[in-house]
Protein backbone atom coordinates (compact mmCIF):
# COMPACT_ATOMS: atom_id res chain seq x y z
CA UNK A 1 0.00 0.00 0.00
CA UNK A 2 1.55 3.04 -1.09
CA UNK A 3 2.04 6.33 1.83
CA UNK A 4 1.16 9.76 0.27
CA UNK A 5 2.91 12.59 2.22
CA UNK A 6 1.31 16.17 2.67
CA UNK A 7 3.04 19.18 2.39
CA UNK A 8 2.70 22.52 3.56
CA UNK A 9 4.49 25.97 4.54
CA UNK A 10 6.51 26.04 7.64
CA UNK A 11 5.90 28.25 10.54
CA UNK A 12 9.06 29.71 9.76
CA UNK A 13 8.02 30.29 6.13
CA UNK A 14 4.65 31.97 7.42
CA UNK A 15 6.37 34.14 9.12
CA UNK A 16 8.85 35.47 6.96
CA UNK A 17 5.78 35.63 3.89
CA UNK A 18 3.68 37.80 6.24
CA UNK A 19 6.87 40.16 7.05
CA UNK A 20 6.68 40.81 3.52
CA UNK A 21 3.47 41.47 2.53
CA UNK A 22 4.01 43.69 6.09
CA UNK A 23 6.38 45.57 4.16
CA UNK A 24 4.72 45.99 0.77
CA UNK A 25 2.10 47.26 3.06
CA UNK A 26 3.87 50.54 4.43
CA UNK A 27 5.48 51.08 1.59
CA UNK A 28 2.37 51.57 -0.53
CA UNK A 29 0.59 53.55 2.23
CA UNK A 30 1.88 56.72 1.77
CA UNK A 31 1.46 56.57 -1.86
CA UNK A 32 -2.15 55.87 -1.32
CA UNK A 33 -2.35 58.88 1.12
CA UNK A 34 -0.81 61.08 -0.93
CA UNK A 35 -3.60 60.10 -4.52
CA UNK A 36 -5.77 60.69 -1.70
CA UNK A 37 -5.32 64.04 -0.93
CA UNK A 38 -4.42 64.72 -4.40
CA UNK A 39 -7.79 63.77 -5.50
CA UNK A 40 -8.96 66.05 -2.38
CA UNK A 41 -7.37 69.09 -3.56
CA UNK A 42 -8.38 69.37 -6.93
CA UNK A 43 -12.34 68.16 -6.40
CA UNK A 44 -12.02 71.14 -3.46
CA UNK A 45 -10.62 73.41 -5.70
CA UNK A 46 -13.18 72.02 -8.44
CA UNK A 47 -16.07 73.22 -6.20
CA UNK A 48 -14.57 76.16 -4.92
CA UNK A 49 -14.66 77.62 -8.61
CA UNK A 50 -17.95 76.68 -8.90
CA UNK A 51 -19.24 78.67 -5.78
CA UNK A 52 -16.96 81.62 -7.05
CA UNK A 53 -18.45 81.53 -10.93
CA UNK A 54 -22.10 80.86 -9.35
CA UNK A 55 -21.89 83.87 -6.86
CA UNK A 56 -20.52 86.40 -10.04
CA UNK A 57 -23.29 84.96 -12.01
CA UNK A 58 -25.70 85.39 -9.54
CA UNK A 59 -24.37 89.33 -8.98
CA UNK A 60 -25.03 89.48 -12.57
CA UNK A 61 -28.21 88.47 -12.74
CA UNK A 62 -29.76 89.95 -9.61
CA UNK A 63 -27.32 93.17 -8.85
CA UNK A 64 -26.03 92.27 -5.75
CA UNK A 65 -23.71 89.32 -4.23
CA UNK A 66 -25.65 86.30 -2.79
CA UNK A 67 -26.58 87.31 1.12
CA UNK A 68 -25.66 90.59 1.17
CA UNK A 69 -24.37 93.05 2.68
CA UNK A 70 -22.54 90.08 4.65
CA UNK A 71 -22.81 87.39 2.23
CA UNK A 72 -22.05 84.39 4.95
CA UNK A 73 -25.37 82.63 4.05
CA UNK A 74 -24.02 82.76 0.11
CA UNK A 75 -24.45 78.73 -0.58
CA UNK A 76 -27.90 78.31 0.86
CA UNK A 77 -28.99 81.65 -1.23
CA UNK A 78 -27.09 80.09 -4.08
CA UNK A 79 -28.64 76.54 -4.20
CA UNK A 80 -32.44 78.21 -3.09
CA UNK A 81 -32.85 80.25 -6.29
CA UNK A 82 -34.74 78.64 -9.09
CA UNK A 83 -33.25 77.12 -11.12
CA UNK A 84 -30.64 77.02 -8.45
CA UNK A 85 -27.29 78.75 -9.13
CA UNK A 86 -25.49 76.06 -7.50
CA UNK A 87 -26.27 72.14 -6.85
CA UNK A 88 -24.36 69.48 -5.05
CA UNK A 89 -21.96 71.31 -3.18
CA UNK A 90 -22.26 71.02 0.77
CA UNK A 91 -21.53 73.52 3.51
CA UNK A 92 -18.20 70.69 4.14
CA UNK A 93 -14.81 70.98 1.86
CA UNK A 94 -12.77 67.20 0.98
CA UNK A 95 -11.12 68.33 3.83
CA UNK A 96 -14.13 67.92 6.29
CA UNK A 97 -13.65 71.55 7.06
CA UNK A 98 -16.53 74.43 6.69
CA UNK A 99 -16.45 76.48 3.56
CA UNK A 100 -17.80 79.98 5.22
CA UNK A 101 -18.24 82.94 2.37
CA UNK A 102 -17.99 87.06 2.85
CA UNK A 103 -18.27 89.97 0.78
CA UNK A 104 -17.59 93.86 0.52
CA UNK A 105 -19.18 96.14 -2.17
CA UNK A 106 -17.32 94.64 -4.87
CA UNK A 107 -15.54 91.35 -3.46
CA UNK A 108 -16.71 87.91 -3.19
CA UNK A 109 -14.28 85.45 -0.94
CA UNK A 110 -14.48 82.15 -0.02
CA UNK A 111 -12.55 80.94 3.31
CA UNK A 112 -11.69 77.41 4.13
CA UNK A 113 -8.85 74.89 5.93
CA UNK A 114 -6.99 72.29 3.84
CA UNK A 115 -4.09 70.40 5.67
CA UNK A 116 -0.72 71.32 6.64
CA UNK A 117 1.05 70.58 3.70
CA UNK A 118 -1.73 70.86 1.22
CA UNK A 119 -2.90 74.25 1.35
CA UNK A 120 -0.75 75.09 -1.34
CA UNK A 121 -1.14 73.03 -3.69
CA UNK A 122 -4.93 73.82 -3.43
CA UNK A 123 -4.25 78.05 -3.83
CA UNK A 124 -1.97 76.79 -6.76
CA UNK A 125 -5.11 75.38 -8.48
CA UNK A 126 -7.17 78.66 -8.02
CA UNK A 127 -6.69 82.25 -9.23
CA UNK A 128 -7.17 84.52 -6.35
CA UNK A 129 -6.67 82.81 -3.60
CA UNK A 130 -3.65 83.22 -1.20
CA UNK A 131 -2.74 81.30 2.11
CA UNK A 132 -3.89 83.30 5.16
CA UNK A 133 -2.70 81.26 7.80
CA UNK A 134 -0.07 78.90 7.28
CA UNK A 135 -0.60 78.09 11.13
CA UNK A 136 -4.14 76.86 10.54
CA UNK A 137 -3.79 75.94 6.72
CA UNK A 138 -6.37 78.65 6.12
CA UNK A 139 -6.94 79.98 2.51
CA UNK A 140 -9.56 82.36 0.73
CA UNK A 141 -10.21 82.94 -2.49
CA UNK A 142 -11.53 86.27 -4.03
CA UNK A 143 -13.27 87.10 -7.09
CA UNK A 144 -14.07 90.63 -7.82
CA UNK A 145 -17.32 92.36 -9.60
CA UNK A 146 -17.43 92.32 -13.14
CA UNK A 147 -16.15 95.55 -14.50
CA UNK A 148 -14.79 96.50 -10.80
CA UNK A 149 -10.61 96.95 -9.90
CA UNK A 150 -9.60 93.92 -9.08
CA UNK A 151 -10.33 92.72 -5.17
CA UNK A 152 -7.54 90.81 -4.42
CA UNK A 153 -7.56 90.91 -0.60
CA UNK A 154 -4.55 92.69 -0.44
CA UNK A 155 -6.58 95.84 -0.58
CA UNK A 156 -8.84 96.86 2.93
CA UNK A 157 -12.16 97.38 2.75
CA UNK A 158 -13.81 100.99 3.28
CA UNK A 159 -16.45 99.79 4.78
CA UNK A 160 -16.34 96.93 8.00
CA UNK A 161 -16.92 93.18 7.48
CA UNK A 162 -17.96 90.07 9.23
CA UNK A 163 -14.69 88.14 8.48
CA UNK A 164 -12.13 90.00 10.62
CA UNK A 165 -9.28 89.03 8.21
CA UNK A 166 -10.72 91.57 5.88
CA UNK A 167 -10.66 94.44 7.89
CA UNK A 168 -6.89 93.52 9.10
CA UNK A 169 -3.46 94.64 8.07
CA UNK A 170 -0.74 92.45 8.24
CA UNK A 171 1.66 94.78 7.03
CA UNK A 172 3.52 98.29 7.67
CA UNK A 173 1.68 101.00 6.64
CA UNK A 174 3.38 103.65 4.29
CA UNK A 175 1.72 107.25 4.01
CA UNK A 176 4.50 109.00 2.02
CA UNK A 177 4.11 111.73 4.35
CA UNK A 178 0.43 112.02 4.29
CA UNK A 179 -1.84 112.55 7.40
CA UNK A 180 -4.22 110.02 8.97
CA UNK A 181 -7.04 111.90 10.51
CA UNK A 182 -10.14 110.64 11.91
CA UNK A 183 -9.12 108.08 14.50
CA UNK A 184 -10.50 107.41 17.40
CA UNK A 185 -8.83 105.30 19.96
CA UNK A 186 -5.10 104.84 18.76
CA UNK A 187 -4.17 101.25 20.56
CA UNK A 188 0.05 100.70 20.11
CA UNK A 189 2.61 99.04 21.64
CA UNK A 190 5.23 102.58 20.77
CA UNK A 191 4.94 105.41 19.05
CA UNK A 192 8.08 107.14 17.66
CA UNK A 193 7.88 110.68 16.38
CA UNK A 194 10.53 112.75 14.83
CA UNK A 195 8.82 116.01 15.00
CA UNK A 196 5.89 117.38 17.48
CA UNK A 197 3.05 115.60 19.51
CA UNK A 198 -0.08 117.42 20.03
CA UNK A 199 -2.79 115.89 22.29
CA UNK A 200 -5.77 116.88 24.05
CA UNK A 201 -4.89 113.55 26.44
CA UNK A 202 -1.78 111.86 26.47
CA UNK A 203 -1.98 108.64 28.36
CA UNK A 204 0.73 106.00 28.89
CA UNK A 205 1.59 103.27 30.95
CA UNK A 206 5.51 103.42 30.48
CA UNK A 207 7.72 105.98 30.24
CA UNK A 208 7.08 108.67 27.34
CA UNK A 209 10.20 110.47 25.85
CA UNK A 210 10.78 113.42 23.67
CA UNK A 211 13.34 115.71 22.46
CA UNK A 212 10.90 119.05 23.30
CA UNK A 213 8.11 119.02 24.78
CA UNK A 214 5.20 122.06 23.97
CA UNK A 215 2.39 122.51 26.33
CA UNK A 216 -0.84 123.70 24.83
CA UNK A 217 -3.22 125.68 26.58
CA UNK A 218 -2.72 127.53 30.27
CA UNK A 219 -3.83 127.58 33.44
CA UNK A 220 -3.77 129.64 36.60
CA UNK A 221 -1.31 130.25 39.02
CA UNK A 222 -2.99 128.96 42.54
CA UNK A 223 -5.91 127.11 40.96
CA UNK A 224 -6.45 123.94 41.45
CA UNK A 225 -5.50 120.69 39.74
CA UNK A 226 -4.95 117.14 40.14
CA UNK A 227 -3.09 114.70 40.20
CA UNK A 228 0.13 115.98 41.30
CA UNK A 229 3.02 116.05 39.16
CA UNK A 230 1.28 117.81 36.36
CA UNK A 231 3.47 120.58 34.14
CA UNK A 232 1.93 123.24 32.60
CA UNK A 233 2.44 127.24 32.29
CA UNK A 234 0.30 130.41 32.70
CA UNK A 235 -1.16 132.66 29.54
CA UNK A 236 2.50 134.42 29.92
CA UNK A 237 4.44 131.30 29.53
CA UNK A 238 6.22 131.30 33.03
CA UNK A 239 6.28 127.40 34.07
CA UNK A 240 3.57 125.68 36.49
CA UNK A 241 3.46 122.35 38.29
CA UNK A 242 1.00 120.80 39.56
CA UNK A 243 2.20 120.46 43.43
CA UNK A 244 -0.27 120.14 46.91
CA UNK A 245 -3.56 119.64 44.37
CA UNK A 246 -2.49 123.65 43.40
CA UNK A 247 -0.52 125.24 40.30
CA UNK A 248 3.11 126.87 41.36
CA UNK A 249 5.32 128.37 39.80
CA UNK A 250 8.63 126.89 39.82
CA UNK A 251 11.39 128.73 37.77
CA UNK A 252 12.31 132.15 36.83
CA UNK A 253 13.48 132.12 32.95
CA UNK A 254 15.08 135.10 32.93
CA UNK A 255 18.58 135.85 34.69
CA UNK A 256 19.11 138.73 36.44
CA UNK A 257 15.49 139.30 37.74
CA UNK A 258 16.89 138.50 41.20
CA UNK A 259 19.68 139.30 43.77
CA UNK A 260 21.11 138.57 46.55
CA UNK A 261 18.47 139.22 49.65
CA UNK A 262 15.86 139.58 47.53
CA UNK A 263 12.73 138.15 48.53
CA UNK A 264 10.49 135.19 46.86
CA UNK A 265 7.70 137.86 45.13
CA UNK A 266 5.25 135.67 43.81
CA UNK A 267 7.21 132.61 43.49
CA UNK A 268 6.34 129.56 45.32
CA UNK A 269 8.19 127.74 47.84
CA UNK A 270 10.76 125.41 46.11
CA UNK A 271 11.18 127.86 43.10
CA UNK A 272 14.31 128.53 41.60
CA UNK A 273 15.84 131.77 40.04
CA UNK A 274 19.07 133.24 38.48
CA UNK A 275 20.65 136.35 38.80
CA UNK A 276 22.32 137.98 36.26
CA UNK A 277 25.78 135.67 36.79
CA UNK A 278 23.75 132.82 36.60
CA UNK A 279 23.97 131.74 40.49
CA UNK A 280 20.51 129.84 41.04
CA UNK A 281 18.54 130.66 44.28
CA UNK A 282 15.79 128.65 45.75
CA UNK A 283 12.93 130.03 47.46
CA UNK A 284 12.55 128.95 50.99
Amino acid sequence: MRSHRQSGFSLLELAISIAIMAMMTAATVPNFMEEINERRAVLTAQETQSILDAARAYRADKGSWPGTPLCASALTVLQSTSPPFIGGITALNKYKSPVTTSCTVNTFSVDQNIIKDWEGVVANLLPGTTVVSPTTSLIRSTVSAPGSEVGLNDKLSRTAQANAELNRMRTTLLMGNNNINEVNNLSTVSVTASGPISAQTLTSSGRASVGDLAILGSNTESATCSPNGLVSKTAAGTPLNCTNGRWVKQVAYNPGTVTTGQGCGDFAKGSIAFDSSGKMFICK
